[in-house]
């Protein structure tokens, strides 16, 4: 009886030891939503194959303390109801322990509450949307620029760099475009400029004509495209083919990829586009390309990609920093200590203690540069570029 009893407090102490959710000695379990089909599917299928490719070279590593890490990923489509659904299931019915990567504005603001309510780390967003960030929640961990200091760091390149004065804003007439729209026209104010032209534009349009026209009359030097890459290309194109030839286009961060250059052809040449991974698309010999490579037969990854490693590489940063005894709220500690960090491919990420009248302590990457398309690829156009308040 004795023994028996002996038996049952070691199991029960193991038990007690990995009963986090998604966690065991060999494995962390872990879950991210991707539109893997659909209209976006280039992006999420790219997202996919990046946090794959980190977290494989991670569990081919010997893992985090033992442990591989199980990536589940789910496609909702870039579908905020199916979202929803599928967050839901990965962690009432898969029990992860933490959501990483999840793409897409809709989808992250359908589920944000719910995760941070639910205590469940949620690393990492594709979306640039500040709510995400501000107000700060605790169990919320964003990586990429917001749309509001994207704008503002838009307008203090445009001005010092391009020593443009007569700035046009062509926006998504969605909660993300608006939200870059407004920052970009307070930090014209800040110089004492007013938007030549604020042009909304519907997010399914595939015809910008009349946008067009009234680009003509307004006769912009520079441009501010929030657009993604479902319209970008064929806008660019038709800015060529109207005479706008002379106004330097500058688009958001979510169109400094190769794909840009693909679909818009010799228009995209002189065309920038904002940007935040600390990585050198010309220079092939590096750690990143390697990584992503090696699982991908050999293929290098595009910015998307970059960013799915990103999202990897700062979650197993939190892992290793965590210890060898796991929780959520541990990690949530352990990722507070991050001081521009900087790892294979993420540059400067900051976090630090959860305090609601902190705006920065949830927000990551503070500072962006600017690619420009040279002879068919993109180049570095400017240095690193801060947000001012």
């Amino acid at each position: 009886m004795r023994k028996f009893l002996a038996v049952l407090m070691v199991m029960l102490v193991a038990l007690s030891i990995f009963a986090e959710p998604g966690v065991t000695k060999d494995e962390v379990k872990i879950g991210s939503f991707q539109a893997l089909s659909g209209a976006a599917a280039i992006i999420g299928q790219s997202m996919t194959a990046g946090m794959k490719a980190y977290f494989n070279y991670v569990n081919d590593n010997g893992g985090v303390f033992g442990r591989k890490i199980n990536l589940l990923v789910a496609d909702d489509q870039l579908n905020p109801a199916k979202t929803t659904v599928e967050v839901k299931r990965l962690v009432e019915n898969d029990n992860v322990f933490a959501i990483v990567g999840g793409l897409g504005t809709p989808g992250c603001l359908a589920v944000v509450d719910y995760l941070n309510n639910a205590k469940v780390p949620f690393v990492y967003q594709g979306s640039g949307a500040s709510v995400l960030a501000i107000p700060p929640k605790n169990y919320v961990f964003t990586v990429q620029p917001n749309y509001t200091l994207e704008g503002n760091i838009m307008i203090r390149h445009m001005y010092t760099n391009l020593k443009a004065r007569r700035i046009a804003i062509v926006y998504r007439n969605a909660d993300d475009g608006k939200e870059e729209y407004l920052a970009a026209k307070a930090a014209l104010e800040r110089f004492n400029l007013k938007p030549v032209a604020e042009i909304a534009i519907n997010p399914s349009a595939t015809d910008f004509s009349t946008e067009m026209t009234k680009l003509v009359a307004a006769k912009p030097d520079a441009i501010i495209l929030m657009a993604f890459i479902q319209q970008a290309p064929q806008f660019i194109k038709q800015a060529k083919q109207y005479g706008l030839s002379k106004a330097k286009i500058v688009g958001t961060y979510s169109i400094s990829d190769a794909s840009l250059i693909t679909l818009t052809g010799k228009d995209s040449e002189g065309v920038q586009a904002m940007a935040w991974v600390n990585v050198d698309f010309s220079n092939p010999d590096q750690d990143v390309f390697k990584i992503y490579g090696k699982y991908n037969n050999n293929q290098m990854p595009n910015a998307y990609a970059i960013a799915g490693m990103i999202a990897a590489e700062i979650f197993t940063e939190g892992l290793k920093r965590t210890g060898a005894d796991l929780t959520r709220d541990k990690l949530v500690k352990a990722l507070e200590t991050l001081n521009k960090w900087t790892g294979v491919v993420a540059h400067e990420i900051t976090y630090g203690p959860y305090n609601v009248s902190d705006t920065s302590c949830r927000m990551g990457k503070q500072s962006m540069y600017v690619l420009e398309v040279k002879d068919g690829v993109f180049a570095t156009a400017s240095d690193w570029v801060s947000f001012v308040q």
